[in-house]
């Protein structure tokens, strides 16, 4: 049935003329970019080989990324980071969330406002931060290591088996506070009759959290789970900041080799292959998120 503009009502149809310049330029600014980077991975658009723009090549960039041992590995690192750090933030954002929303009154809300910062700080700021941190010659973490005698590395971010992990806890430091905001919101959505009816059945504080928070949570943390996922496996600021991707290439997660093809060896057309991969990688996870939670709560409602 087609549309018919007479028919809305003067305020949508003033709504509608108000809006339909921003969604216009939004549109432009946003589908322009994404067709050209389509148009382009099909083609050998390298700075090293003049004419490549105009020479159609087909899926050659997409079967290269799928064979190429160091895509992989990058691949593989972006799932080891998103998973050693959205597992963390989850943990520690429920631990948070806890011991917060037992805090009385004002307690609650000053606590509350403290774990903001992190959030409120960009990732350049908090890459920089941490890398004079963990600076092996004046970094304070080094210092720790030297005066208390630790049997711990000082320069954690020079070994490949310790990088990964400590770029994922400069992520988990930053975002942690986001999931446990979630959570504290889940909680104290909870009606207080389930625990009372808890504490007279004689359950214990865990068994009260592992049967009746927990399920009740579910939803929300299954949320939380996503869009830190989402979110994590796009990551490029910390791990450029802390490493540049090294030592060899134990940090380099795909958003930095996607970099690396487009800026360091100027092969544009296989850099907007990976960039397409990767748009077609979060809008499945944007539609799912769209189908299982968003419609789940509609129908709750």
């Amino acid at each position: 049935m087609p549309f018919d503009y007479r028919k809305l009502s003067d305020t949508r149809r003033l709504a509608l003329q108000f809006h339909l310049p921003t969604f216009l330029i939004l549109s432009i600014i946003t589908l322009g970019p994404l067709l050209y980077a389509v148009r382009i991975s099909f083609f050998d658009f390298r700075l090293s080989n003049p004419g490549g723009e105009h020479r159609f090549v087909g899926f050659k960039n997409y079967i290269e990324l799928f064979t190429s041992k160091d895509a992989l590995f990058s691949i593989w690192t972006t799932f080891r980071f998103m998973f050693m750090a959205v597992s963390l933030e989850v943990i520690l954002g429920i631990v948070i969330a806890l011991c917060i929303n037992t805090l009385p009154g004002i307690r609650r809300y000053i606590f509350t406002s403290l774990i903001l910062i992190p959030m409120m700080l960009a990732p350049l700021v908090v890459g920089l931060m941490f890398n004079f941190f963990f600076n092996p010659q004046f970094g304070l973490y080094a210092f720790f290591v030297r005066v208390l005698h630790l049997p711990l590395p000082t320069a954690v971010l020079n070994s490949p088996k310790t990088a990964l992990f400590v770029v994922a806890l400069t992520d988990v430091w930053e975002w942690t506070p986001f999931l446990a905001l979630m959570f504290m919101a889940g909680l104290q959505s909870i009606p207080g009759e389930s625990f009372e009816a808890a504490k007279v059945d004689g359950a214990n504080s865990w068994q009260t959290f592992y049967y009746i928070t927990v399920p009740l949570m579910a939803p929300i943390i299954f949320v939380g789970l996503v869009l830190r996922a989402m979110e994590a496996f796009k990551e490029f600021d910390k791990p450029y900041i802390l490493t540049g991707g090294g030592p060899g290439t134990a940090t380099e997660v795909i958003d930095m080799y996607t970099y690396r093809q487009a800026f360091v060896s100027f092969n544009f057309s296989k850099a907007a292959a990976i960039c397409i991969i990767l748009f077609i990688i979060l809008l499945v996870c944007g539609i799912l998120y769209g189908k299982f939670i968003l419609e789940r709560n509609r129908n709750e409602l």
